[in-house]
C-alpha cells in the first residue's frame, strides 16, 4: 500500500478518534471490496450507475485508495446512451473507459455522440466498445466519420489499450480496417449480417491473425447463402494459442471455412449452433476440433434439441453443464447427429459414458439412422443410457443385421453396463428382448454387461 495511503484523513479531523480513521489500507480495501460485492443488480448499479463514487466523497484517504485500487474493485466508466451523472468529473478520472451503445431502433442522439466521442479522445483508456445498431448509426454520424480505422493508436502511432469489443450488425468491409488496429484485444464479438464470402473470410482471418491475446471469440455470421459457396483452403494456418473460449451461430459452410485457417488448441468452451439450408458441411471442422488438446470422458446426444455435448471427467463428475456443444436448433433431421459425430470422431475415442436423451413426440421415421455405425464411434464406451421411449432403435442396432445376437470382439468391445430410464410400454416385450438377447451373448462370451431399469 503506497504511504499515502496511510496517513489519517484530514477531512475528518473533527472526529480523529473513531476507529475507521485508523484502519489500515488493506482493511479498507477488503470493506470496499465487500460492499461492491454485495450491490445488486451489478453491472447496472455498480459499472453503468458508478455507485462506487460514494466512496470517493467519505475522505481524501478513501477517495486516493479507491482510484488506486481500479483493478480490484472493478472500477470503470461506461458511457453510453444515457447520460451518467458526473460525466465531466468520471472522464477526468484516470479510470478505464467501457464504451456501451445499442441502437438498433434508433438513430444515436447529438448528446450521446459527444460523449462517445469525448471518450474517444481518451485513446490509452478505452478498453472495451460494445455497439448493437446499423452500420450507419455507428460510422456516420450526417457526412462525418465516427471512428477512423486507426482511432485506436495514439499519435505516435503505437497500438493502445482496447480489450473487448462487440460490434452487432456490422459488415466486415465497414470493420476490417478498425478490427486490424486491435491487436491488443482479448474479447471479441462480432454478428455480421451482411454477405460472407471468400474475401470476407479472408479479411476476417488476417484480422485474426493480429489477435494474439485473443482469448475469447463469439462470431455469428447471419447472411444468407444461396448457393454452395467453393473457397480455396487457406495456405497459413492462424494460431490463436490463447483462445479458450468460441461460439458460433450461422450456417455451418461459413463455419467450415473459416476454421479452415484457424487452429486453438487450447479451447475449453466450445459452443457451435449451425444453420441449415443446404446439406451441413464438416469438411475442415474435424481437423479444427481435433487439435483442441482438452480430453472428454463423457457425451450425451439429444433429439429433443439436436445436440451432441461433450464433458470432461470433471465436469461430468460435478455434474456441470457442458463446455463442448455441437448442434443445430434450426434443424428437425436427425440424420445431422451422424454428420455431428462424424466430425467429432477423434475426441469420441475417449468417451467412456454415452446418454443418448429421444423425444417422445417424434416421429418415428426420425430415428431411422445408422445407428450401429454411430456407437462404432465410441470403441472405449463404458457405460450406455437412454432416456425416452424410443430405446428400442438402439435396441436393435445392438444386435448385427437387426438379427441373431453376434458377440463382435469390435463392436462396443469395453461396454460394461445398459441402463435403460424409461421403456415404451407397447413395445416392452419386443424392446427388452433385444437387449436382452446382447446381454445374453456377451455374457456367453465372457464379457459380461449389465442391464439396469431406472431413473
Amino acid at each position: 500500500m503506497e504511504e499515502h495511503h496511510q496517513g489519517t484523513c484530514t477531512d475528518t479531523e473533527r472526529s480523529p478518534s473513531w476507529t475507521i480513521n485508523h484502519l489500515p489500507g488493506e482493511v479498507l480495501l477488503e470493506m470496499f471490496d465487500s460492499y461492491r460485492q454485495g450491490v445488486d443488480p451489478y453491472d447496472h448499479q455498480w459499472r453503468k450507475k458508478h455507485v462506487w463514487i460514494i466512496l470517493t466523497r467519505v475522505c481524501r484517504k478513501w477517495r486516493a485508495l479507491v482510484f488506486a485500487s481500479a483493478s480490484r474493485l472493478d472500477l470503470g466508466v461506461t458511457v453510453g446512451p444515457q447520460k451518467p451523472d458526473h460525466i465531466k468529473t468520471i472522464l477526468s478520472s484516470p479510470l478505464p473507459i467501457f464504451i456501451e451503445y445499442k441502437c438498433s431502433y434508433r438513430k444515436m442522439t447529438h448528446s450521446a455522440h459527444w460523449r462517445v466521442r469525448a471518450a474517444l479522445g481518451h485513446h490509452d483508456r478505452v478498453r472495451a466498445i460494445a455497439f448493437e445498431g446499423t452500420r450507419a448509426n455507428f460510422y456516420k454520424c450526417g457526412n462525418e466519420a465516427k471512428i477512423p480505422d486507426t482511432f485506436l493508436r495514439g499519435p505516435d502511432q503505437s497500438v493502445l489499450h482496447l480489450r473487448r469489443l462487440k460490434l452487432h450488425e456490422v459488415s466486415l468491409t465497414s470493420t476490417s480496417g478498425f478490427l486490424l488496429s486491435t491487436t491488443a484485444l482479448t474479447e471479441l464479438s462480432l454478428r455480421i449480417d451482411t454477405a460472407f464470402g471468400s474475401s470476407a473470410e479472408t479479411s476476417l482471418l488476417a484480422c485474426l491473425q493480429g489477435m494474439p491475446c485473443l482469448g475469447h471469440l463469439d462470431l455469428s455470421i447471419l447472411s444468407n447463402p444461396l448457393l454452395p459457396p467453393s473457397w480455396p483452403t487457406p495456405k497459413d494456418i492462424v494460431p490463436l494459442s490463447k483462445l479458450i473460449y468460441f461460439r458460433y451461430v450461422g450456417y455451418s459452410i461459413f463455419l467450415d471455412a473459416l476454421v479452415a485457417g484457424l487452429s486453438a488448441p487450447s479451447l475449453l468452451d466450445v459452443q457451435i449452433d449451425y444453420h441449415v439450408k443446404i446439406s451441413p458441411r464438416f469438411v475442415h471442422l474435424s481437423r479444427f476440433i481435433n487439435d483442441i488438446e482438452e480430453h472428454y470422458h463423457a457425451a450425451h446426444v439429444s433429439f429433443k434439441e439436436l445436440f451432441l455435448s461433450l464433458l470432461t471427467q470433471s465436469e461430468y463428475i460435478s455434474h456441470c453443464n457442458p463446455r463442448f456443444k455441437l448442434g443445430s436448433t434450426s434443424s428437425r433431421s436427425t440424420k445431422s447427429i451422424i454428420q455431428m459425430s462424424g466430425a467429432l470422431s477423434t475426441m469420441l475415442t475417449s468417451v467412456e459414458e454415452l446418454r443418448v436423451t429421444f423425444d417422445d413426440h417424434a416421429r418415428n421415421s426420425m430415428y431411422k439412422i445408422p445407428w450401429r455405425m454411430f456407437l462404432q464411434q465410441f470403441p472405449n464406451l463404458k457405460a450406455l443410457r437412454t432416456e425416452g421411449t424410443k430405446n428400442y432403435r438402439i435396441a436393435r442396432s445392438l444386435l448385427q443385421n437387426h438379427e441373431e445376437p453376434v458377440d463382435d470382439p469390435t463392436f462396443l468391445p469395453s461396454l460394461e453396463e445398459i441402463k435403460i430410464d424409461k421403456v415404451d410400454e407397447s413395445r416392452c416385450g419386443l424392446e427388452l428382448a433385444a437387449f436382452q438377447r446382447f446381454v445374453s451373448a456377451r455374457q456367453q462370451a465372457g464379457r459380461p454387461v449389465k442391464l439396469l431399469f431406472g431413473p
